[in-house]
């Protein structure tokens, strides 16, 4: 037995055993010693290329997975009876994202985020909490927040649209670091109160330390401004990606101020906010045409707003508001004032966008299920559903 043993790793493994004879294993040793020495050199290799690819693994590529392998499909969520738009970002007319929510066919909420890229449109899987829809360059993603609500605990994954077809990527947590670099993406929608780095080349998200909360935004020029302030509105802004900062008092009295920033930079649109019994007040709004070096207030402004204005490069804004609890208007900032515009036929309970596309969500029925964009400054309207 032991000379058919023997015969066998001469024939087949004849390298192997001139190695050992060089080695000090002479070709008559006994065949199992071989064996022994094989299964020990194999077990050396294995065990080095997994300790290789865990110490490498964070520097490894991004991991894409198939949307199928994350949850169930987010069909059924986005084509729920009672499903609703939830958030939206638009690039161009054929390139956006838009979150959506059914909170009536479970006991819990799931949400799902539908893509379009040029015509291509993709579901993306159901998650626990509100996907945030972001603008990556020219094009729109959707982003999975952890369930926790913080970036030290579950997974967050990006959603995004290729020529390929549809991404599923997870994120990798990277250490809070104070700067970014061009083409990360300033947001506040997935963490509460804090600042988040997302960068989709590298398909890696982290936390921002700096004393902004919320409303980043950053211009054509590469400044990047928000707001911060506990019991106050600061407004901070920076233009080397964060190793300096600089700051301005906007309100010593309010923490919850609306920031607007035109695509230029130039023009800027702050507002004070009131909490009461009401709603939330419009207390003061002041506009800037010279990136904020001087202030004037707008006259006589909307009593409420339902979100942050529209900030255009010609120094004018746009924003729907009205009185509390009425239905909102779109009212039109020129020469320090705000005036009723042409407004909308519907019911806008949103406006995002700039002056050359402009678009919100439109509540039916009280139902959000529509969504509406002008793109001649809401002189005409065009109306779909996101999904």
């Amino acid at each position: 037995m032991q000379q058919r043993v023997r015969e066998f790793f001469d024939r087949y493994y004849s390298r192997l055993v001139a190695l050992l004879e060089r080695c000090g294993v002479p070709r008559s040793a006994p065949p199992l010693l071989v064996l022994g020495v094989l299964s020990a050199t194999t077990s050396v290799v294995i065990a080095s290329t997994l300790f290789i690819s865990h110490r490498t693994a964070g520097d490894a590529g991004p991991l894409a997975i198939e949307p199928a392998a994350a949850g169930p499909a987010g069909t059924e969520v986005v084509n729920a009876e009672r499903a609703q738009v939830l958030s939206m970002t638009m690039v161009t007319r054929n390139r956006w994202a838009a979150g959506w929510s059914d909170c009536t066919t479970s006991p819990n909420c799931r949400y799902a985020a539908v893509l379009d890229r040029d015509g291509a449109r993709a579901t993306s899987p159901e998650w626990p909490v509100p996907y945030a829809t972001l603008q990556d360059g020219t094009e729109a993603i959707a982003v999975a927040p952890p369930r926790e609500g913080t970036l030290t605990g579950d997974t967050s994954m990006m959603f995004r649209m290729t020529y390929d077809g549809p991404v599923l990527t997870r994120l990798r947590y990277r250490m809070p670091t104070s700067t970014f670099a061009t083409g990360e993406i300033l947001t506040d929608q997935i963490v509460p109160g804090r600042i988040v780095v997302v960068n989709p080349a590298e398909s890696s998200v982290r936390m921002l330390d700096t004393r902004g909360t919320r409303s980043p935004v950053c211009d054509t020029s590469g400044r990047c401004w928000m707001l911060t302030g506990v019991g106050r509105t600061d407004i901070l802004w920076t233009d080397d990606g964060g190793k300096t900062w600089r700051s301005q008092s906007l309100d010593s009295h309010n923490q919850l101020g609306r920031l607007a920033v035109s695509p230029d930079g130039k023009t800027l649109v702050t507002t004070s906010v009131v909490v009461g019994d009401s709603g939330q007040a419009v207390a003061k709004m002041r506009i800037s045409k010279d990136r904020g070096a001087t202030w004037t207030d707008v006259a006589h402004p909307p009593q409420s707003l339902n979100t942050p204005p529209l900030a255009f490069d010609d120094g004018t804004a746009l924003m729907l508001g009205g009185r509390l609890n009425d239905r909102p208007r779109l009212y039109r900032v020129r020469d320090a004032a705000a005036d009723l515009d042409r407004g909308y036929p519907g019911d806008l309970a949103d406006l995002s966008g700039d002056e050359h596309l402009m678009y919100g969500f439109e509540v039916p029925k009280r139902r959000t299920t529509e969504v509406v964009l002008s793109t001649d400054e809401g002189a005409t309207w065009t109306k779909f559903a996101p999904r």
